[in-house]
């Protein structure tokens, strides 16, 4: 190897240390920035005096602004180096993040909040893009291993930070934790990361549009990205009426809710990582099959106990925790699924999916904020709802060949 070239690889080369930590710090930032304040929903309704509807607005925005986000920073990224599109994206959530902190006006609260879910969706696709710039091989799959652990870890100990948070310094403060980490984050960036972008890759309008076009015209991908958007949905629907059940009518504490959010993340947890026990044992056709059918029994469980019961607290705990292990067990097999559709363009075809199964998420939290919360059933009716509709979709999807995909080969230059 020439002199020359050797002094280029070792000026750019990064520490594997601060690499793993910088990844691992991204994962969860986009997912907490949803759970940290879910705890104080109630609190904030009274402090900005708005409808529930109104402060519930405010998880639907940043996340429908999380996923058109999405799309972006990936070409941004291949083309012009992951520090830029990370430090882009990351002053965008701290410019949103300061908004906060001095608005007390609703209407610039939920601008912020937009601004913040555009701009932290840097994160979430440039951390992809970094680790396998750095690692390769075994190493590579450690990282990924740690960061999917570091996105799961996001919606499991947010709630209960900010139950802390609210309980010991009021509900401002998880507001200024957000910011905090914002700065931890650029922090990392700036003095621990060198670029790692080896090759840029040239922003072509027509062929992008042209392997768009590729990836939505196959039934299978929208059959994937639609399953996925419903599991994704009916998990953080929970976190978004929840709070004013167990709060408002049960009369509980933030730090009661935020305990069961805890027990909601870490059963979703376990769901997911039952898939590495029962790998190779059942095929992932019978599993999701399996575990939809179990999720619409379970719902149609929890509308039977609110019709009878009214609202309690294990109809409203026990459903759908069963509900969140099984959408564990479900969105990984997904997830492969769908990335394996179209691997010339994973990059791509990942900002598309994560784009449109976010957006299909948002849409249903959006419907679960104009539900009554005084009452069990119309949550309960949204599951059976949500749970019915991914149950067709997941035998449909089983059904489908991926042939199709082969007969549009999308450009990769």
């Amino acid at each position: 190897m020439p002199d020359g070239e050797s002094r280029i690889m070792k000026k750019t080369l990064n520490h594997p240390f601060l690499m793993m930590l910088l990844i691992v710090a991204l994962a969860p930032i986009g997912q907490m920035a949803i759970d940290i304040y879910v705890t104080a929903l109630p609190e904030m309704r009274n402090a900005f005096q708005v409808s529930q509807q109104s402060i519930q607005l405010s998880v639907t925005a940043y996340l429908v602004s999380f996923a058109c986000g999405q799309l972006f920073y990936g070409p941004i990224a291949d083309a012009y180096g992951r520090k830029t599109a990370l430090l882009a994206g990351l002053g965008l959530y701290m410019i949103g993040s300061l908004i906060i902190l001095q608005t007390h006006a609703f209407p610039l609260f939920l601008a912020a909040r937009v601004i913040q879910g555009l701009g932290i969706a840097s994160a979430s696709v440039v951390m992809k893009a970094i680790a396998p710039d750095n690692f390769s091989g075994q190493k590579l799959a450690h990282v990924m291993t740690y960061m999917v652990i570091g996105w799961g870890m996001g919606p499991i100990v947010a709630p209960v930070i900010g139950a802390q948070l609210q309980k010991h310094f009021g509900w401002e403060s998880c507001l200024y934790f957000l910011f905090a980490y914002g700065v931890l984050l650029c922090g990392l960036t700036m003095f621990g990361y060198k670029e790692s972008l080896k090759a840029p890759v040239p922003l072509r309008p027509r062929v992008m549009l042209k392997n768009i076009g590729a990836i939505f015209r196959s039934k299978e991908f929208h059959l994937n990205f639609l399953t996925m958007g419903l599991c994704y949905g009916v998990l953080l629907t929970f976190n978004l009426c929840a709070p004013f059940m167990v709060q408002d009518v049960l009369h509980q504490s933030p730090v009661f809710f935020g305990n069961i959010a805890l027990a909601m993340g870490l059963t979703y947890f376990a769901g997911v990582f039952s898939n590495r026990i029962i790998a190779g044992r059942i095929r992932a056709a019978v599993l999701c099959k399996t575990a939809s059918i179990i999720n619409l029994a379970c719902a149609a469980v929890m509308l039977f106990l609110a019709n009878c019961y009214g609202l309690t607290l294990s109809a409203l705990i026990v459903p759908p925790l069963i509900i969140t292990f099984f959408a564990g067990v479900i969105f990984p097999n997904l997830m492969a699924r769908s990335v394996a559709l179209f691997p010339q363009i994973a990059g791509l075809a990942s900002s598309l999916l994560g784009f449109s199964f976010t957006i299909c998420a948002g849409v249903i939290m959006y419907v679960s904020s104009l539900l009554r919360v005084d009452v069990l059933t119309p949550l309960a009716t949204l599951y059976v709802v949500v749970t019915a509709l991914s149950l067709v979709m997941i035998f449909h999807l089983y059904a489908t060949r991926t042939q199709e995909t082969a007969q549009a080969v999308p450009e990769v230059h």
